[in-house]
C-alpha cells in the first residue's frame, strides 16, 4: 500500500481550509482527496481524511448549534474507524479513535470518549513507526482522555491533565501552528473542566490560551473557542 502524494496534498489543502474557517471549501478538499486515496489504494489516508471531514462538521455544528451537524460527524468518525479496522493495519486506528473520541466529548458522553483517547494513545504507543507517533501528539491525546476522565466525575484527573500539559509544552514539535493550537486548546479544556469548580483556576488557564492565540494570529478557530468559553465565565 503507497502513500498517495496527491492525495496527502488535497488533504492538506482541507485541513487550511478548515482552520482559516472555510467550510465549506474544507468539504470540497476532503472529496476530492478521498478520491485519490482511494484510487492510489491508500486506505490509511481515507481513513485519516474522514477524521478531516469530521472536524469540519464538529466547527459547523459549534458555529450553527444545527444538530444535522452531530449526525454528519459522528458518520464521518465512525467511518474513520471502519476503514482503518478494514486496512489490516492496525498502526492505522490511533487517528480516528483520537478523533471518535473527540465526537462522544462533543456529545457529553465522556465515559465512551475516555475510552477511545485511551485506545488512542495506547495504539501510537505500540506502533512508534507511525507518523503521529510523536510525544506531542500522544500528549495532547492524553489531555483529551483526562479532560473526559474529569467529567466523569473522577476529580482526580485534573493532576493527569495537567502532567499531559507538561509534557506538550516539554515536547518538540516541528509545526507551531500545531503547537499552539493543540497548548491553547489543552488550556481551553482544562478552564471548562475547572468553570464551576475553580472558576479562579479556570480564567487563568482562559488567559493562557489567549496568550497563546494572540501571539499567533493562525489559530482563527481557536479565538472563537476561547470567545464562547470567556463569554461562559463572566
Amino acid at each position: 500500500m503507497k502513500d498517495s502524494i496527491e492525495g496527502r496534498r488535497l488533504h492538506a489543502l482541507a485541513e487550511e481550509a478548515r482552520e482559516n474557517g472555510d467550510f465549506l471549501k474544507a468539504l470540497e478538499y476532503t472529496d476530492q482527496a478521498a478520491l485519490a486515496y482511494q484510487k492510489d489504494n491508500d486506505l490509511l489516508g481515507l481513513s485519516e481524511v474522514q477524521s478531516s471531514r469530521q472536524s469540519t462538521f464538529k466547527h459547523l455544528y459549534r458555529q450553527t448549534e444545527d444538530a444535522v451537524f452531530l449526525v454528519l460527524e459522528k458518520h464521518s468518525a465512525v467511518a474513520a474507524v471502519e476503514i482503518a479496522e478494514h486496512s489490516g493495519i492496525k498502526e492505522a486506528l490511533g487517528i480516528p479513535y483520537h478523533n471518535l473520541g473527540k465526537y462522544y466529548f462533543e456529545i457529553k458522553e465522556y465515559k465512551k470518549a475516555a475510552e477511545c483517547f485511551k485506545n488512542a494513545v495506547e495504539n501510537l504507543e505500540t506502533y512508534s513507526s507511525n507518523r503521529h507517533s510523536r510525544s506531542s501528539v500522544i500528549a495532547d491525546i492524553k489531555g483529551h482522555q483526562y479532560a473526559a476522565v474529569y467529567h466523569t466525575g473522577d476529580k482526580t484527573a485534573l493532576d493527569r491533565a495537567l502532567d499531559a500539559l507538561e509534557e506538550l509544552e516539554n515536547a518538540k514539535e516541528d509545526s507551531t501552528y500545531a503547537k499552539n493550537a493543540w497548548l491553547s486548546g489543552a488550556h481551553i479544556r482544562i478552564a471548562e473542566m475547572l468553570a464551576q469548580d475553580n472558576p479562579t483556576l479556570a480564567r487563568k488557564h482562559a488567559e493562557k490560551a489567549e496568550e497563546i492565540i494572540e501571539q499567533d494570529k493562525r489559530q482563527v478557530l481557536r479565538k472563537k473557542q476561547l470567545e464562547k468559553l470567556n463569554r461562559s465565565l463572566r
